[in-house]
């Protein structure tokens, strides 16, 4: 007699309902879930049902076998009227996908009511063009960007952008950036690491604060109008203060409860930021996360009310 426990055949992974299947597929890249069509039958019309679309050339031997494999998952393989909700594509230095093949494959991509995109071009040597359609998705909650050139657009709506992500996206110039930002009314997270070709020449004009903004974080050459993003309730600002920074007491005593700042040099331009900051800003929260790190004759200057309130980071 043996004792040994059987080792079940029933395949019962397989049977689960596709709603559930597609929703565990949704978590592999794409390439990894059209694998799992090996195992029967029955995950063929599966895979090709996620509305999860999660593409990188670097799961791919060569740039050929990547396009093919693009053009058919978005205009072969999936039934056309199957929506997708997250898509992202990842180009490495090798890609070769021109301007309008980038065009086409956007399009498609905004016409099935997408609200998370991500397009990173990180390991590209060169900038590339945003493809103009993306500029007015009205269904985007989430849009991540790197290695983007934002040249001159005329339109752009983004009603219900929640989450930005702009990681070395290149804007001509300031008034265009501020006008990007300016038509995401209910925008709440903000992360921005951008570049503007031409400086400001003078003052744009009045610009209301962005009402929902929780978190904002803005790196290096980022030229932003601080009237903007004045109403978040966290701050972090990373290697550089505009040279003629200035913040009026609307713009921080309202909801700022946290801020930072991380700067490789302690100059007396960021000195005096840091000043404005602290006398304006009567909501920082002292709740003992926040610690201040500032030279003597700011804090006295500033007063020891705001002992532990301003956390800055130097390397």
């Amino acid at each position: 007699m043996s004792y040994g426990r059987s080792i079940p055949t029933e395949d019962r992974i397989s049977d689960l309902p596709e709603s559930i299947l597609c929703h565990i597929l949704s978590f592999l890249p794409t390439k990894s879930a059209g694998t799992t069509m090996i195992i029967s039958k029955r995950w063929k019309p599966v895979w090709l049902a996620i509305l999860i679309l999660n593409l990188d050339d670097k799961a791919f031997n060569n740039f050929e076998t990547f396009r093919k494999f693009v053009y058919s998952i978005m205009f072969s393989l999936r039934d056309q009227k199957t929506s997708i909700q997250s898509f992202t594509l990842k180009l490495g230095y090798y890609s070769r996908f021109k301007q309008g093949e980038l065009n086409r494959i956007f399009k498609f991509v905004m016409q099935q009511g997408v609200k998370n995109l991500n397009f990173d071009l990180s390991g590209k040597p060169r900038c590339i063009k945003l493809p103009p359609c993306i500029l007015s998705c009205k269904t985007l909650q989430v849009l991540r960007l790197e290695n983007i050139k934002m040249w001159d657009f005329d339109q752009v709506n983004f009603p219900c952008l929640k989450t930005l992500h702009l990681n070395n996206v290149d804007f001509t110039s300031p008034k265009y950036f501020a006008k990007f930002l300016y038509v995401c009314p209910i925008l709440e997270d903000l992360n921005a690491k951008s570049r503007t070709f031409q400086k400001s020449i003078g003052p744009m004009e009045n610009l209301n604060a962005l009402p929902n903004l929780v978190k904002v974080k803005i790196c290096y050459n980022t030229d932003i109008p601080m009237s903007l993003v004045c109403k978040t309730r966290i701050l972090h600002i990373e290697q550089v203060i505009p040279p003629n920074a200035t913040i009026t007491p609307e713009c921080l005593s309202s909801q700022l409860k946290t801020l930072s700042i991380q700067c490789s040099t302690d100059t007396k331009n960021i000195n005096n930021f840091r000043l404005l900051i602290l006398q304006e800003s009567t909501h920082l929260a002292n709740d003992g996360e926040n610690w201040l790190s500032l030279d003597r004759e700011v804090t006295e200057s500033a007063g020891s009310r705001y002992g532990a309130l301003l956390m800055v980071m130097a390397f």
